[in-house]
């Protein structure tokens, strides 16, 4: 008979990385098989999520995780001053001692299964090192005792600490000097253009969009009948000449000067201020989308486009969907002092402004300083993404495609030679089971240029290597 251990070691534990299972359920499985053979017994001290990390070289986040299964298991259990045990009670004994009920049950309901993520699927993040305790802490210290001020909130720009939270980010992160009641609470990207179309255009306004760019906002712009008019990108983003010479006249120009989409270029100074003129002199507004400006790898960002405007010309929008999750669906808008009743007419007769359940957690969650955190450590870790992925794309062996490797942001883009549809290669990959957005379908235009949006968020570095060889294999064969 095996000896009860008192903790278990390196010997006892390992984890497999090319494995499907997530680390963390890797260790909680192997605790509790030691726990259920007998080996380790009840009462038995674990070792600290510090020295457990060190020895599995993971990370402590992964083991705290772990640790946090088993105990809401009922397998082990933590104690001030004593540290980790095994539960005294486990509970198969609690299980087997419950009274046999007679009447019937309604059957378990299903679970739900994953399908796994394809690389290289836009839109995700990495759950494997979301804050979930901070988070949690955070939802919790509101709801489960809330003040009257919650549950009567009606201001419909959102609650008033979240909107300074975000007020003082901006100006910390971006250089923009706003106050909070500059600020509109959104439900995302979707919500923050419509209300935009609603406030500052009317049915047949001109409205500048970056071609290629993004359809989302092309069609909430088109869809109140605004006239979008698309204007050509280059090296350096939106052409401002361009603009001039198919509608000057144009009452707003949607940008995306920190990493235009899709493309992932930075609008330069010269060329900002160029567009700032333009609104100047037309008395136009320019509407700047921010969303994932964070994210920037290789030296300082340039300052938000708003941050340079003294004349009350740009719009900012931002979204919590890329930095930190797109389940909360909120998102902000940072408008100048002369627009903000007008928007707060827009707000209050569009109907109800995005929910309230998470607001309050989310201004915690970010003057307690875990926003910030989360974003430099999640900066660090697509980092060594990206750069395994620009490893496992580097060209050789005859292949003509380019990497456009932007220094910020969660894709790249793999530029085609010409002649090569990015449909077909699409279509390619998908067989091989492969995800990828082309760049030609972000054009209005007809005359387009070809390439494949790569995302590395939200797969590890394994993963991606791997992927990067299919698609060049696919490549090779074109």
């Amino acid at each position: 008979m095996a000896r009860p251990l008192s903790a278990p070691s390196t010997l006892d534990l390992g984890v497999d990385r090319h494995d499907r299972e997530p680390i963390q359920q890797q260790i909680a499985r192997q605790i509790r098989e030691l726990v259920l053979s007998g080996r380790l017994a009840p009462q038995a001290k674990l070792p600290s999520t510090r020295s457990l990390a060190e020895e599995l070289g993971v990370a402590r986040a992964t083991a705290v995780e772990a640790y946090e299964q088993l105990a809401g298991e009922g397998y082990i259990e933590t104690r001030s001053g004593s540290g980790t045990r095994v539960a005294a009670v486990l509970p198969e004994v609690l299980l087997n001692a419950a009274p046999q009920l007679t009447a019937r049950r309604a059957p378990p309901p299903p679970r739900l299964k994953r399908e796994p993520a394809r690389p290289f699927r836009t839109g995700l993040v990495d759950w494997d090192h979301f804050p979930h305790d901070d988070w949690g802490r955070s939802l919790g210290r509101f709801w489960r005792n809330p003040p009257i001020a919650v549950l009567e909130h009606h201001d419909p720009f959102g609650w008033l600490p979240l909107r300074a939270a975000i007020a003082r980010h901006l100006y910390e992160w971006r250089g923009i000097a706003v106050v909070p009641e500059q600020v509109v609470i959104t439900a995302g990207g979707l919500d923050a253009f419509d209300l935009i179309r609603r406030t500052i255009l009317k049915p047949g306004d001109a409205i500048w969009l970056e071609d290629p760019g993004y359809a989302t906002a092309r069609r909430v712009f088109a869809q109140g009948g605004a006239a979008v008019v698309p204007v050509a990108t280059d090296g350096e983003g939106l052409v401002v000449a361009r603009g001039r010479e198919l509608a000057g006249h144009a009452k707003a120009a949607f940008v995306t000067p920190a990493r235009q989409y899709p493309t992932g270029v930075t609008m330069p100074l010269s060329r900002r201020l160029e567009l700032l003129d333009w609104a100047k002199a037309a008395q136009a507004m320019v509407i700047e989308d921010d969303y994932d400006s964070e994210f920037r790898y290789v030296g300082r960002p340039l300052p938000a486009l708003m941050s340079l405007d003294t004349q009350g010309r740009v719009i900012y929008s931002g979204t919590f969907s890329k930095v930190f999750s797109p389940i909360i669906r909120l998102g902000f808008l940072a408008v100048p002092k002369a627009l903000a009743p007008a928007f707060r007419e827009g707000r209050l007769s569009h109907g109800a402004p995005p929910s309230l359940m998470v607001q309050p957690a989310l201004a915690d969650f970010i003057e307690s300083g875990a926003f910030a955190i989360h974003i430099r450590r999640m900066r660090r870790i697509y980092a060594v993404r990206r750069k395994a992925l620009l490893a496992a794309l580097a060209p050789d062996d005859g292949l003509l495609y380019h990497i456009d490797a932007a220094p910020s942001g969660l894709t790249l883009l793999l530029r085609l030679p010409p002649g090569v549809s990015d449909e077909a290669v699409a279509k390619r990959l998908k067989a091989a089971g492969i995800e990828a957005l082309t760049l030609s379908s972000h054009y209005a235009n007809p005359s387009r240029d070809h390439g494949l949006l790569l995302s590395f968020a939200g797969f590890d570095d394994q993963q991606l290597a791997r992927a990067g060889q299919r698609l060049r294999d696919i490549l090779s064969d074109n």
